[in-house]
């Protein structure tokens, strides 16, 4: 037997709320459920006076209740629905990136009416990354909307999990962080191109979805200021910055890193690029916090990009 259409009343704050464009309906926030929802349904909310508001994504797990695709109009979420959901995300990256730049964002979850959904690209392969476990029940769909709009046509999708939801998805629904879904990738580094630079992204064990695409900008200024200065990075992870910066012309970059995989990584992606035989080149494994305090070398140009350093807001 089919279940009746999950419907949702909203109180009137959190009507104004997704009416103003907010994606997110918290639980305490529904001001009535016709019943529980499964994980992923698709779910239709009314205002006060009954009228429709909008549709979105279930989660009965989540004190985000509700993540919000559509607020307006009636429209029927049906395939041709996604389709443009998903080119319009696209679209917008049209003509953003030359052949020298092959990684990089092509669908930023809320910004693209696309809530807790982030889809990156290195070069052939694409990194599904979700927060929510509402795209679970979705993926074989993802994969088809991803194969139909990303142009050209990813030769891998690989499907990375928000640490929060790695133990539901596993338990419910079978799925593993860093799993191949289409293709047949042999390795987990992914070679890709960024204003001409190359690196590599561990798209199956790597932070993120294999490296920091949202410092793109900030390591092109490093490459503007960097020609004959001494650099120091410092959480310097894969060397992102100290490639652009002995590139330009360094007379030396410093990397310190606590990990010895990410030094690794950083003296890959340095030998993967044709960096000037006068740049000098340290790597040091340590604690930033205690290297800084017990070093009093010089630079001219320091950079600093901590990792999360408080999990919750009482540790700020």
């Amino acid at each position: 037997m089919n279940k009746p259409r999950l419907k949702i009343r909203l109180t009137p704050a959190a009507e104004q709320a997704a009416r103003s464009g907010h994606p997110w309906i918290f639980a305490d926030r529904i001001k009535s459920i016709n019943r529980e929802g499964d994980t992923g349904e698709l779910a239709v909310v009314y205002d006060r006076s009954d009228r429709f508001l909008g549709t979105g994504l279930y989660d009965p797990h989540s004190p985000i209740r509700l993540r919000l695709l559509h607020v307006g109009a009636p429209v029927t979420i049906d395939e041709f629905w996604w389709i443009q959901r998903f080119r319009a995300a696209m679209a917008k990256r049209d003509g953003l990136f030359g052949p020298e730049t092959n990684g990089y964002r092509l669908i930023n979850g809320e910004s693209d009416g696309l809530p807790g959904l982030i889809l990156d690209r290195y070069a052939d392969t694409c990194v599904i990354k979700i927060y929510t476990t509402i795209w679970l029940p979705w993926l074989e769909d993802l994969l088809r909307w991803i194969s139909t709009t990303a142009s050209p046509a990813p030769l891998n999708i690989v499907l990375r999990l928000s640490r929060n939801i790695q133990g539901h998805a596993g338990d419910h629904f079978a799925r593993q962080d860093g799993t191949v879904l289409y293709g047949s990738l042999t390795t987990p580094a992914v070679i890709f191109c960024e204003n001409g630079k190359r690196f590599e992204a561990d798209v199956i064990k790597g932070q993120k979805t294999g490296f920091f695409l949202d410092q793109r900008e900030n390591r092109q200024r490093v490459s503007l200021l960097a020609r004959s200065r001494d650099v120091l990075n410092v959480f310097s992870h894969s060397g992102g910055f100290s490639v652009y910066a002995a590139v330009a012309g360094a007379r030396s970059t410093t990397d310190v890193d606590i990990s010895p995989l990410a030094l690794e990584e950083a003296r890959c992606n340095m030998e993967l690029n044709a960096v000037p035989q006068s740049c000098k080149h340290q790597w040091i494994k340590a604690d930033a916090f205690e290297w800084l305090s017990g070093h009093d070398g010089r630079y001219d140009i320091l950079i600093i990009d901590p990792p999360s350093l408080a999990r919750r807001a009482a540790e700020k």
